[in-house]
C-alpha cells in the first residue's frame, strides 16, 4: 500500500497550498530505539505534506515533559513516563473516543476495532478512552526450544505439569529457570496470573483497588505459595544477584531452559543472542480448575497520549492514527521483532521466534493486568517489598499479612491525607534526641568561645596590632563572587527544597501546604528512611573500619621494595587507567553469581559459595568492603 493512499486515510484535509505545521512528538528512548519513530514520522510527512513531525527521544524525556507541563507548553503526543491519570483528572489529556469511533488510516474497520481485545482498557474511564498502545507487552515464559526439542520435553499448561517439568530439566543436571532477581518486580506477572485463575476476574480487580480482605485469604496465600516454591526450587543459584541482562544472558548461553519475562526479550537482547538459538513461548501456568477464562492473557501496554493543551491536538490524534495502522505497526513488530496491540500488523512481520507468542495472543479471549484508573501508587513500594521478601523466603501467610496491613494504611492515608501511622517510637527519640543534643553542645561551644574572646580583646598583643586587614571593598571583591556562588547554588536551592518539603505536590499540579507531615512520617512511619539510614551509616562507620587499615597496609606494601611489590602494583592499579564505568563492569564480573571469579576462589578453598550472589540486596552492601578497600588504596 503506498503512502499516498495511506494518506487518504486521514481525518484532517491536506491543503498542500498553505505552509506546513509542525506537530512536537517527544518519545522516550528505550530498549525500542528511535529508528522506527523517525521512520514514522517521515512516512507521515510524506503522506501529509501540510504537516511536519518533531519528533525526538531521551532516556530522561520524562523530566523534560514534566517541566513543560508546569510551564504549560504541551507538545501533541508523547509516551514519557507520568502520571497521566493526575493529568487526565484535571483535563490535560485528550479524549479519543471521537477519533477512536471513526475510520482507522486504512478505513476498513473503526480506529477503535484496530487494536487487540483489551488493550485500550487500560486507559479507559468513565466511557472515555486516553490512551493509544503500540508495542503489547505480553508475560510469558520463554524456553530453548533446541534444548526441550533434544530431551523431548513437553509445554506444560497447569501448574501441575510445570512443577513436573522443572523436575524433568533438573534431572538433566539443567537449572529450569533464569531470574532477573535484583528487579523481582520480574516475578508479579507470576503471582498475578495464579492469583487470577484462583479467585477469578472479579476477586483479582478488587485487589488492585485494596479491598479489604484482597490479600489475606486462601487464594492469595496458596498463589504466593505457588511462586516461592518456583523460586526456591527451580531458580538458578545466585539469580537473586543478577541483573535482568545477565539473567537473560544465562538463558540465552543454555544455562538454564526457560526465563520468565515480557514480549520484549528478544527486543531488548538483540545483537547478544548466540547464532542458532531457537526461541519458545508458552502461557504462564495456571491451576487445573480456574475460576477464570483460560485462555485470557496477562499483558500490558505502551501507551501514547495526546495533551489537549497543545496546538494541534487533532493532528496529534491523526498522527497516532498513521503510526498504529497495520502497515506502520507492522514496520515496527518487523524492525524490534516484537508484538504489537494492532490487529493484522504482526502477520509476515515476525521471526519463527516470535510465532508461539504470536499465536498465544491472536488466540487470547481476554486481557487482564493493571486496572484502570489512578489507583494508589503509594502501595508500588510495599508491593516490591513484599516481592523481595516472598523470594527470600517469608512465609506467604506473612507476606499475605503485610500487604494487608499496609493497604489498610494507605486507604486510610487516601481518605485522611494528613494522618500519620506510628511505626516507629524509640528510633526517632534516639534521632531526635542526638539531634538535640548536637544542637546544645554546639550553642554550647559557640557562646564559650565568644565569652573568651571578649575576655580577650582588651589586651590586644603587638602581633594583632601588626596585622593587615581587609577592608570592606576587599572582602566584597575577594570573597563576594565565591559567597554569590555559594548561595545561588547551593543556599538557594537548598531553601527551595526544604519549602517544598513542607507541601504536597505531585510535580503536575498545585501546590498544597502541610507543613511538617512528610518529616512526621518520614519518622515515624516510613519503613524505607530508616533503612536507608542504616545503609548510610554502614557505608559511614563499618566500611572504614575496614578500609583504613587495610588500605594503608596495602599501600606501605606497595611503596616498599617487597618482592612482587611491582607486578601487585600494575595489577592493582590498571582498572583506575580505564574509568569508573570500566570499574564497575570489572567489580559486576568479579562478582557474578555463576563463574564469578570471587566465588570460583572460594569454591575452591573448599567454602560454600557455589551461587552466592554478592549483589543482592541482603549481601549488597557487604560486596562493597573490597571494592571500598580498592578504591581507597
Amino acid at each position: 500500500m503506498s503512502l499516498c493512499a495511506l494518506g487518504a486515510g486521514s481525518l484532517v484535509p491536506a491543503h498542500a497550498a498553505e505552509p506546513p505545521v509542525t506537530i512536537e512528538v517527544p518519545v522516550f528512548e528505550g530498549g525500542s530505539g528511535l529508528t522506527f519513530y523517525f521512520h514514522a514520522a517521515k512516512a507521515y510527512e510524506a503522506a501529509r505534506p501540510d504537516v511536519g513531525v518533531d519528533i525526538y527521544g531521551d532516556p530522561r524525556i520524562a523530566d523534560k515533559i514534566r517541566v513543560r507541563i508546569l510551564e504549560g507548553t504541551y507538545p501533541e503526543v508523547t509516551n514519557a513516563s507520568l502520571n497521566y491519570w493526575i493529568l487526565i483528572r484535571s483535563g490535560e489529556v485528550l479524549a479519543l473516543d471521537e477519533y477512536l469511533d471513526g475510520p482507522s488510516w486504512t478505513g476498513e474497520t473503526t480506529w477503535r476495532e484496530s487494536f487487540l481485545p483489551g488493550s485500550l482498557d487500560r486507559y479507559t474511564q468513565d466511557g472515555k478512552t486516553y490512551g493509544i498502545p503500540l508495542q503489547y507487552a505480553v508475560h510469558a515464559v520463554w524456553y530453548n526450544r533446541n534444548m526441550f526439542e533434544e530431551h523431548g520435553w513437553q509445554k506444560p499448561t497447569t501448574w501441575d505439569e510445570f512443577y513436573a517439568l522443572c523436575e524433568q530439566i533438573k534431572g538433566k543436571g539443567i537449572w529450569p529457570l533464569a531470574f532477573q532477581g535484583r528487579y523481582p518486580n520480574y516475578s508479579q506477572g507470576l503471582t498475578d496470573n495464579a492469583y487470577y485463575h484462583l479467585a477469578g476476574r472479579e476477586r483479582f480487580y478488587e485487589q488492585k483497588f485494596l479491598v479489604p480482605g484482597s490479600f489475606d485469604n486462601p487464594e492469595f496465600v496458596r498463589a504466593l505459595g505457588l511462586v516461592q516454591r518456583t523460586g526456591a526450587n527451580y531458580f538458578q543459584p545466585g539469580s537473586a544477584g543478577m541483573s535482568h541482562t545477565e539473567a537473560q544472558m544465562e538463558f540465552f548461553l543454555g544455562h538454564t531452559a526457560m526465563i520468565l519475562c515480557g514480549s520484549w526479550l528478544k527486543s531488548e537482547m538483540q545483537g547478544k543472542i548466540p547464532d542458532g538459538f531457537r526461541l519458545g513461548t508458552f502461557p504462564l501456568p495456571i491451576i487445573a480448575a480456574t475460576k477464570a477464562d483460560p485462555k485470557a492473557l496477562y499483558t500490558s501496554a505502551g501507551y501514547f497520549f495526546v495533551l489537549k493543551g497543545s496546538r494541534h491536538p487533532e493532528l496529534g490524534a491523526d498522527f497516532l492514527r498513521f503510526m498504529t495502522s497495520p502497515q506502520m505497526a507492522g514496520d515496527f513488530a518487523r524492525m524490534r521483532d516484537i508484538v504489537v496491540a494492532v490487529r493484522g500488523a504482526m502477520e509476515g512481520n515476525l521471526t519463527d521466534d516470535m510465532h508461539e507468542l504470536m499465536r498465544i495472543v491472536q488466540g487470547a479471549t481476554t486481557t487482564f493486568g493493571q486496572a484502570p484508573g489512578e489507583g494508589y501508587p503509594e502501595f508500588d513500594q510495599f508491593l516490591e517489598d513484599a516481592r523481595f521478601q516472598l523470594l527470600s523466603g517469608t512465609p506467604p501467610q506473612q507476606v499475605a499479612d503485610f500487604l494487608e496491613g499496609n493497604a489498610e494504611a494507605v486507604r486510610s492515608h487516601t481518605e485522611n491525607p494528613d494522618a500519620v501511622t506510628v511505626r516507629h517510637v524509640w528510633k526517632p527519640v534516639l534521632l531526635l534526641g542526638l539531634l538535640a543534643s548536637a544542637i546544645i553542645y554546639w550553642l554550647w561551644s559557640t557562646l564559650r568561645r565568644m565569652a573568651q574572646r571578649r575576655r580577650e580583646k582588651g589586651a590586644a598583643s603587638v602581633s594583632s596590632q601588626n596585622r593587615v586587614r581587609l577592608s570592606w571593598a576587599g572582602v566584597v571583591f575577594f570573597v563576594g563572587p565565591a559567597a554569590l556562588c555559594y548561595t545561588v547554588i547551593v543556599i538557594i536551592p537548598a531553601l527551595k527544597s526544604f519549602s517544598w518539603s513542607l507541601h504536597r505536590w505531585d510535580g503536575l499540579t498545585e501546590m498544597t501546604w502541610v507543613g511538617l507531615l512528610h518529616f512526621r512520617r518520614l519518622l515515624f512511619e516510613s519503613d524505607g528512611f530508616w533503612i536507608a539510614l542504616s545503609n548510610n551509616l554502614f557505608i559511614m562507620f563499618v566500611i572504614p573500619c575496614f578500609v583504613l587499615p587495610l588500605a594503608l597496609f596495602l599501600a606501605v606494601c606497595i611503596s616498599r621494595k617487597l618482592w612482587g611489590s611491582r607486578l601487585f602494583r600494575i595489577v592493582f592499579f590498571f582498572p583506575n587507567i580505564l574509568g569508573q564505568v570500566a570499574a564497575s563492569l570489572l567489580w559486576m564480573h568479579l562478582y557474578h553469581p555463576q563463574g564469578g571469579p570471587v566465588n570460583a576462589i572460594l569454591t575452591g578453598l573448599g567454602l560454600d559459595f557455589v551461587g552466592y550472589a554478592w549483589l543482592a540486596q541482603e549481601n549488597l552492601y557487604w560486596a562493597l568492603v573490597p571494592m571500598s578497600i580498592w578504591a581507597a588504596a
